[in-house]
């Protein structure tokens, strides 16, 4: 009888640790997903408030206003990392990943910038010419442009480096980095989509971006023995 007593007290135990741990992972996500909107709430503001003058203005705003999304998404991919490891707290490690990384992520992401804008202003023009296959490989350029960004994004986190080195072991393993970046590219993409309709996804969208991306770079990739 005691021990049968035991044993349910055991099960109930573990069942509560287990709520308890699912609690904290859901208001996590929450938390970093909330983190990473509120450092980019200015983009939010802009779609909002801001009628342009001329599509040109529009995309030019909208890269400058952009330039703050890469440092922003590796510290959100940073902070989910850190909360597999036992990491301080979401907040601490968000702005600790941000400032970490943010010389290496806004060099990258301003380069990124200037490509998928110019790619876009030549997308455009074709556009505008009805010139409808031209147009469709830019649209497509830009994805690429899109997936190549995000695709440092994991080697920033989980490998040490400066720039170069961050380029460097992108472009090597470039194929198995990019199916995580594509991953991560489509949920954002998605999540921005269906906000419109279903706010729900806003609260989760980024942070579940985020943590497939991590999840299938170390399942490719694997755990690397030195991380930043």
């Amino acid at each position: 009888m005691k021990d049968n007593n035991r044993n349910r007290k055991t099960n109930e135990q573990l069942a509560m640790n287990s709520v308890k741990k699912a609690v904290d992972g859901v208001y996590d996500l929450i938390m970093a997903n909330a983190l990473f909107m509120m450092f980019n709430l200015h983009i939010l503001l802009f779609l909002l408030f801001y009628n342009p003058a001329n599509i040109v203005l529009y995309y030019l705003y909208m890269a400058l206003l952009s330039l703050n999304l890469l440092p922003s998404y590796s510290a959100l991919v940073y902070a989910v990392s850190r909360k597999r490891e036992g990491g301080k707290g979401i907040f601490s490690d968000f702005v600790k990943g941000y400032r970490k990384h943010f010389k290496s992520s806004f060099i990258i992401g301003l380069l990124g910038a200037v490509l998928i804008t110019f790619t876009m202003y030549n997308a455009l023009f074709f556009f505008i010419s009805e010139m409808e296959v031209i147009f469709a490989v830019l649209q497509f350029q830009v994805f690429f442009l899109l997936i190549a960004v995000m695709a440092t994004v994991p080697v920033m986190i989980y490998e040490e480096g400066a720039l170069r080195e961050v380029l460097s072991k992108t472009f090597k393993r470039f194929f198995k980095l990019m199916l995580t970046a594509t991953a991560a590219v489509l949920i954002l993409l998605l999540t921005v989509y269906l906000g419109r309709i279903v706010i729900v996804t806003l609260i989760f969208g980024f942070a579940l971006a985020a943590i497939a991306q991590k999840t299938l770079y170390l399942r490719l990739l694997g755990q690397p023995d030195k991380k930043k």
